[in-house]
């Protein structure tokens, strides 16, 4: 053996050690991936965060190569590299230390080059890091610079070594772009489905209230109403209305009702001029009936006025005529014709008949649950045929790529499907369940998109594509939303407590969920938890869960 090549191909102790430290570090975090990858399980203190979100970068299409996540090749790389290093010691001949550095200088210059390839993904594509992650591929950079700037097989053999390493680099790199994106989602199913005939234990919803704020109930239409045994119907917060002009209207729209027109002796007056000073209702002239000699002096008047569950937010006025004494029957003819002239007096308004509002449920986690689409921001018509939940966060790049297949499953089945779309801001302030301090702006997006469906329920869904063609701010989602709906209007429905009751609800029902991750789109009999990038693996959920529909 020539003790002078030995002594050259042979690193110093410093340097041996170097090398295995850093092999040991990427070993242990790359095996560390590794578990959480098999087991499904958390990654411990690198979560949530604007930046750092582990969670998000794992589960993303590039954490995986020919569906095996790239933490294992990694880790039994960073293995052969530790085991090829053991041998580098005094006494090894000088063909097994050449061996050793070949292997070794292909490891690390791959190591480093993937490193880099893994480390601009998370930067520009991802936007958001993992740590773990980071110390892999920081030891990798380190591992390639050390076998460069030692190069103990010279720069011919370095060139040849380090083209082998790019060529198996370049393979990683075209089979993640080229590859279909693999399933990054898990799916729940429910095989005890129960009944849709079943009970459902009733949440209050919003509704328009009475003087003094005692809650009006209506009831929903019998081919329409909700089962009656297991499930729960997950209705919006009470919403308490305002008074306006003994009208009580949601906070979204205040409109005034105008008297109607009386035409007496000549002169033109208004049920209002007609008015009790005290009550303010019109005291002879309740919308559009005369009160005759033989009508008692007190009619029962009521209105039903703005129900923020009605699709359109259409004033509904219905007016009870009937006096004491009176039957219904005899109401409603009175209703349904013009009152009669009398004492020359002439009434030029016509009684208002409230729009015929239909009720569709959609259930969903096995039918335990039941929301009606009117009653919930909504994407499409509420009377489509194939209808499901989605709860998801603006901030969430998870929730983006979901989205993208949520638009292709709308670009196959069009008017068909509908999205409940129920925000749940992955942000503490707001949601208490959710873990780790980041998602900053979270629960005031979703306030803003309730604000904008609430208001104007044909804008939500332009203002929801908006907000998912990329990060937006909260300053940016405000000024989108005042653009749509105005800015004085979205300040008087922000001053209210109505977003945040929903948004609450909304937390509300991802707890009885189970809470975890986001996004999650709920059918009937199943659940989808996490990135779904595939727009064909959402067709397949829908035909799947709605069979011969």
């Amino acid at each position: 053996m020539n003790p002078l090549v030995t002594s050259s191909m042979l690193p110093s102790r410093v340097l041996l050690w170097t090398c295995r430290l850093l092999c040991t570090i990427a070993l242990v975090a790359s095996g560390y991936l590794a578990y959480t990858a098999f087991t499904s399980s958390e990654v411990y203190g690198c979560g949530g965060g604007d930046v750092f979100d582990c969670g998000h970068v794992l589960t993303s299409q590039y954490a995986k190569i020919f569906g095996v996540p790239v933490s294992v090749p990694a880790f039994g790389m960073y293995a052969s590299l530790l085991g090829v290093l053991a041998f580098f010691r005094k006494g090894v001949p000088d063909r097994l230390l050449s061996a050793g550095w070949a292997i070794l200088t292909v490891g690390a210059l791959s190591a480093g080059l993937a490193a880099l390839w893994f480390t601009g993904i998370q930067v520009f594509e991802l936007e958001h890091l993992c740590a773990y992650c980071l110390v892999a591929h920081a030891c990798g950079i380190l591992l390639a610079g050390i076998v460069i700037w030692k190069r103990p097989l010279g720069w011919m053999k370095l060139s040849q070594l380090s083209g082998i390493s790019a060529a198996g680099v370049a393979l990683l790199i075209t089979a993640q772009l080229t590859s279909e994106p693999p399933q990054t989602f898990t799916v729940e199913t429910f095989d005890d489905v129960a009944a849709p005939e079943s009970h459902l234990t009733s949440f209050v919803s919003p509704s328009a209230t009475k003087e003094f704020g005692a809650p009006v109930e209506f009831a929903a239409p019998t081919e329409f109403a909700p089962p009656s045994d297991a499930a729960d119907v997950f209705e919006p917060p009470t919403v308490a209305a305002e008074v306006v002009d003994n009208l009580f209207a949601p906070p979204t729209e205040t409109p005034k009702v105008q008297p109607p027109v009386v035409e007496s002796k000549g002169e033109t007056k208004t049920a209002e001029d007609e008015s009790d000073a005290t009550t303010g209702l019109p005291e002879e002239v309740p919308l559009g009936a005369v009160e005759s000699p033989q009508t008692p002096p007190l009619a029962k008047v009521a209105y039903l006025f703005f129900s923020p569950t009605a699709n359109s937010g259409v004033l509904r006025l219905l007016p009870l005529f009937a006096a004491d004494g009176e039957s219904d029957a005899d109401s409603d003819e009175q209703a349904e014709e013009p009152a009669a002239a009398s004492d020359g007096i002439q009434v030029a308004a016509k009684p208002v008949t409230a729009p015929v509002t239909t009720e569709r449920l959609v259930t969903v986690a096995g039918n335990r649950f039941s929301l009606n689409t009117r009653h919930w921001p909504l994407l499409g018509d509420p009377d489509a045929k194939y209808v499901f939940v989605e709860m998801f966060d603006y901030t969430c790049p998870h929730c983006r790529s979901t989205h993208k297949a949520i638009e292709g499953a709308f670009e196959k089945y069009g008017d068909e499907l509908a999205v409940i779309a129920l925000p749940v801001p992955l942000e503490r302030s707001c949601n208490p369940d959710v873990k780790g301090d980041g998602h900053a702006g979270a629960c005031e997006q979703a306030r803003l998109a309730v604000a904008v469906w609430r208001c104007e329920r044909a804008k939500f869904q332009e203002f929801h594509h908006w907000m998912f063609e990329s990060n937006r701010t909260t300053s940016q989602a405000k000024d989108k939303a005042e653009q749509l709906i105005g800015k004085d209007r979205l300040a008087q429905e922000l001053a209210l407590d109505h977003a945040g009751d929903y948004v609450s609800k909304h937390v509300e029902l991802y707890r009885r969920v189970g809470s975890g991750a986001v996004p999650k789109l709920m059918f009937p009999k199943s659940t989808m938890t996490g990135q779904v990038s595939s727009s064909s693996a959402l067709v397949s959920a829908i035909q799947r869960e709605f069979p011969g529909e």
